[in-house]
């Protein structure tokens, strides 16, 4: 198998590992609220807990890649990753899950990272755009099985089961790096002094953007928790609720669209105000409306901003690895903070309502942001 190929799988299998440890619970929630009779604010705390480690060692995990190269830090996440998933497995309590969720997000630490960290080496200068497109299919992929394939199972056999499927393809993963891959270059650490000199470099539009980014997945990120269970009040099944959430999720499969449009417009952050103001609307007209039709419009209109995100921050800076180490920090404190406040937000209130209002009002936020997020010219001609 030529190399490009052999390491472009290896890379989107780490992000597929990556993303079902995320999206795996979201279809979980009602089956463990039921058997262990938690509040929904808990069950977002099962959701946010695994981002906490990147959030604080995101920067560290960048540290032991440029120290020790990709092969063994990738190994030390995967075995991190199955001691999580094994200790899921073996919980009886609600407290011995939030353990295995926790060395479950220690894995994320180095796979939020590597997996783009490989393209990079690997196809720099030749095909990284197509590379990285076809690469960010990971997630919408992971939420697909999620939904549509874990959640069946879950509910015909023991909600532990998907945990069982995941543990067995990490296992795999784990084999494979451990064969197949090979080192390709290291690169030595060269201390920390320039490092913190650059955080006080960065523009002020760099952590504006964080903030976008940040209000944009506090809502789309807290729809995905709570849909199924939503759904599931409105009287669906949980098999039918939770294949009626992943609706949302089919418009992600529309990002080169988006690349098209940036690559031919100057006004990128309009297309963030667009999307923003167009996706907080749908999600009200979801709560309101029984119409699947509508669900899967938010989708298309939720892939207008993430890759309007990515696309601007290397014109707001050239620090593109400290600037995406910003995005991948905000990002990670809407998983870990939001979910929380939804699910309590739903317990107090007994509906949805204020739930919805939140989530819609973040993503409006995001795009007010947005339309003012102001370019230097001097920046943007880097």
């Amino acid at each position: 198998m030529n190399r490009k190929v052999l390491y472009f799988l290896i890379s989107y299998f780490i992000s597929l590992v990556l993303s079902l440890n995320f999206q795996i619970i979201p279809p979980l929630i009602p089956h463990i609220i039921g058997e262990w009779n938690i509040t929904r604010s808990q069950a977002g705390l099962i959701t946010g807990i695994t981002a906490l480690p990147p959030m604080i060692f995101g920067l560290f995990g960048g540290y032991l890649l440029d120290r020790f190269g990709n092969k063994r830090p990738i190994i030390l996440a995967l075995i991190l990753y199955l001691l999580g998933e094994t200790l899921f497995l073996l919980a009886g309590s609600f407290g011995f899950l939030l353990l295995s969720r926790i060395v479950i997000g220690f894995g994320a630490v180095i796979f939020a990272i590597v997996g783009l960290r490989i393209l990079a080496e690997e196809f720099l200068g030749e095909n990284l755009g197509k590379a990285v497109g076809i690469w960010s299919t990971g997630l919408p992929v992971a939420v697909i099985i999620s939904f549509n394939i874990f959640s069946p199972i879950a509910s015909r056999y023991h909600w532990k089961s998907p945990m069982i499927i995941l543990l067995i393809f990490t296992l795999l993963v784990l084999i494979l790096v451990s064969i197949f891959y090979e080192e390709k270059q290291q690169v030595s650490d060269n201390g920390n002094t320039e490092f913190l000199v650059s955080i006080k470099e960065i523009p002020k539009e760099v952590w504006t953007l964080g903030v976008i980014w940040f209000l944009f997945n506090a809502g789309s990120l807290s729809f995905l928790t709570f849909a199924p269970d939503y759904f599931m009040s409105r009287g669906m099944s949980p098999v039918y609720a939770s294949s009626v959430s992943s609706l949302y999720i089919l418009g992600s499969f529309l990002s080169p669209v988006t690349g098209y449009l940036l690559d031919k417009t100057t006004r990128h952050n309009l297309i963030i105000f667009v999307g923003g103001i167009l996706l907080s609307i749908s999600l009200i007209l979801i709560y309101f409306l029984n119409f699947h039709l509508i669900i899967v419009i938010a989708g298309i209109f939720s892939v207008l901003v993430p890759p309007s995100v990515f696309y601007l921050l290397p014109r707001l800076t050239d620090k593109y690895g400290l600037g995406y180490a910003i995005l991948s920090i905000f990002v990670n404190l809407s998983i870990v903070s939001v979910p929380y406040l939804i699910g309590y937000v739903r317990d107090v209130s007994g509906t949805y309502f204020i739930s919805f209002l939140l989530m819609s009002t973040f993503i409006f936020l995001s795009g007010l942001l947005g339309l003012n997020l102001r370019i230097k010219e001097e920046i943007r001609s880097l």
